[in-house]
């Protein structure tokens, strides 16, 4: 089972570094997952890694729907499924693991019912009930066979959602320890386009953006450590 994990991103350098170094960190073998990074506002040069691609382009997208369609389209092709890999949030290093389990369960969503919020000083183990899109694997065929996401800025990830359930995809929550932090607190000038109305993705398009021709995957701290520790306590 081969697992692309399919990144947009834009104008976020520092939040984009943790997100591929979670991929980097993934324990599920490198033979058998890749990540995909699509920036449009052109702010670095093309760079690969370890099973990591990041391809920057100078022309915005008309919408985010479509820029995650072509970030899906740019996936092997002998890939089997897709992980959303979030810019700003952070994958532990068993997340591709124990989605990979579920699909080879015959179930082709993957719909994380808990995860970590990331309250700055601490982690919150919440049961979401899979609200969180960051989250979310489907397998290939699946995503495929609803058309993809909508041409739509804000709930397009919600939108992907009720075509899934309108075709009546079985869902199922991974088992085990939550793998995926969400994280609302971000660096500045890295604002959530839900904060920002029905114009966000507009909004952050106007952002002034400073160039980077480098990538440096790293984590600004130990997320695992932080999941150790709530764990302990509870």
């Amino acid at each position: 089972m081969k697992i692309a994990c399919i990144c947009c991103t834009y104008n976020r350098p520092q939040q984009l570094a943790e997100a591929i170094e979670s991929f980097q960190r993934q324990t599920y073998p490198l033979k058998k997952r890749e990540l995909i990074v699509l920036d449009d506002a052109g702010q670095y040069d093309e760079q690969t890694g370890p099973g990591w691609w990041l391809l920057s382009v100078g022309k915005r997208f008309r919408t985010l729907g479509e820029k995650r369609n072509v970030t899906a389209a740019l996936a092997s092709a002998d890939v089997d499924a897709y992980a959303v890999w979030d810019d700003d949030d952070i994958y532990l290093p068993w997340h591709l693991e124990a989605m990979a389990r579920v699909f080879e369960s015959g179930v082709p969503w993957s719909l994380p019912d808990e995860v970590w919020i990331d309250r700055r000083a601490s982690l919150e183990r919440k049961r979401t009930g899979g609200l969180f899109h960051g989250s979310w694997g489907f397998t290939r065929e699946t995503f495929l066979s609803v058309g993809g996401y909508p041409p739509m800025q804000s709930g397009q990830d919600q939108a992907l959602a009720a075509r899934f359930r309108k075709a009546g995809v079985q869902v199922v929550s991974p088992d085990g320890l939550p793998s995926y932090i969400y994280r609302w607190f971000t660096y500045e000038n890295a604002r959530h386009i839900s904060s920002l109305g029905k114009d966000g993705y507009e909004q952050r398009g106007q952002e002034p953006i400073v160039r980077r021709e480098v990538m440096v995957p790293e984590w600004g701290r130990d997320w695992e450590e932080m999941v150790g520790k709530v764990d302990v306590a509870r």
